[in-house]
């Protein structure tokens, strides 16, 4: 199993990247690192009853909101959601928010105000040890089973391991 994943920006890529890490429900986002010069920004969540975490790097970044939190409540996300966006650049947008499910595109100003988002064009991820650090994707990650009201649904996930080199990455646009 590999390390890295890349969020293919298909219908089925997102559903599959969200799906397998639970679209981000019950999360905390626990750290947001930026780093410019390498055009990098990573969010660290972690799931309220595991000891692991999922870390998100998203590449050539164009915007991004970290939303204020008031209180304890509202560190945990109730889901999130990808939408492609239809721009030169084709970077899509994850929003720390799934109260507007598949219509969220058509809700976009109003959940940008209130929700922690970043737009990107790439987006990786990897699931964590306690700390934070990248560790193999453990096989069930991948092949889950699901209890719906006592029924198992077998869950496969085709995600696509990152296999390319980190430093033709990770520098700023304007270095290319």
């Amino acid at each position: 199993m590999a390390v890295w994943y890349e969020m293919e920006k298909s219908e089925k890529g997102i559903k599959d990247f969200l799906e397998s890490n639970w679209g981000f429900h019950d999360f905390r986002i626990e750290r947001v690192t930026y780093a410019p010069e390498k055009d990098c920004l990573e969010i660290f969540l972690k799931y309220d009853t595991m000891k692991e975490g999922v870390l998100l790097r998203f590449t050539r970044t164009h915007d991004i909101h970290i939303a204020p939190v008031d209180y304890f409540a509202c560190l945990w996300l109730g889901g999130s959601v990808v939408v492609r966006l239809e721009n030169d650049s084709d970077s899509v947008i994850w929003l720390s928010d799934d109260g507007w499910g598949d219509e969220s595109s058509e809700h976009l100003d109003e959940l940008k105000k209130y929700t922690t988002w970043v737009e990107a064009e790439r987006v990786f991820w990897a699931i964590t040890d306690a700390d934070g650090t990248p560790v193999e994707m453990p096989e069930d990650r991948i092949h889950q089973i699901w209890h719906s009201y006592d029924v198992e649904i077998e869950k496969h996930f085709d995600l696509k391991p990152f296999e390319g080199d980190w430093e033709e990455i990770l520098h700023p646009f304007y270095e290319r």
